[in-house]
């Protein structure tokens, strides 16, 4: 991401909080920007939910690590993604919604400024567009009463023109690897 994202931290953080639906296409910007969210997360004092599979989280983790303090990662809260979304056996939106807010449920109750960012990644499975609509709606009408910044991120190659549609609904932003834009809703 050429504009960095903490540069972007401002348009971002709002008082009602921000739901962005990250359209990724190169593995190595999303790592970059993954670890320039983590980091500025962690600068800001902010707790950082990261929802990663066990694949790509390492290679985040590693970057990370050469960038704050060993105090400092401990801010780092990190679930595997196949785990989060897949843990009855099939995303189930609402099973999925109550895991997250049981998640976050520690931040609230403990008034802990955070941020989440969410790989979305599933099997293959015919129906899943529907069933992450509900979910990313379920979501997006949440942030406002968490005041957080999330980040739903998706390989690009996997998502249907229908599911593009669905998630440019359902969020405030769209970021790529390369720039974040306000969605007009």
């Amino acid at each position: 991401m050429r504009k960095e994202i903490k540069d972007i931290q401002d348009t971002l953080q709002t008082s009602e909080g921000a739901h962005v639906f990250y359209y990724v296409n190169e593995l190595e910007c999303y790592i970059y920007n993954a670890v320039s969210y983590i980091v500025a997360g962690i600068e800001r004092g902010d707790q950082v939910l990261f929802i990663e599979s066990e694949r790509i989280y390492p290679m985040i983790l590693k970057r990370v690590e050469e960038l704050v303090s060993d105090e400092q990662l401990k801010n780092i809260h990190h679930v595997n993604n196949f785990k989060f979304y897949w843990e009855t056996g099939n995303f189930h939106p609402p099973t999925v919604l109550d895991y997250f807010s049981h998640l976050i449920s520690p931040f609230m109750e403990n008034e802990l400024s955070f941020r989440t960012w969410v790989h979305v990644e599933w099997r293959e499975e015919d129906e899943i567009t529907k069933d992450i609509e509900e979910y990313e709606i379920a979501v997006d009408k949440l942030i406002p009463r968490i005041k957080a910044i999330s980040i739903c991120a998706y390989d690009a190659p996997r998502v249907s023109d229908e599911l593009k549609e669905a998630l440019m609904n359902c969020h405030g932003f769209l970021m790529t690897d390369e720039d974040i834009m306000p969605i007009q809703r």
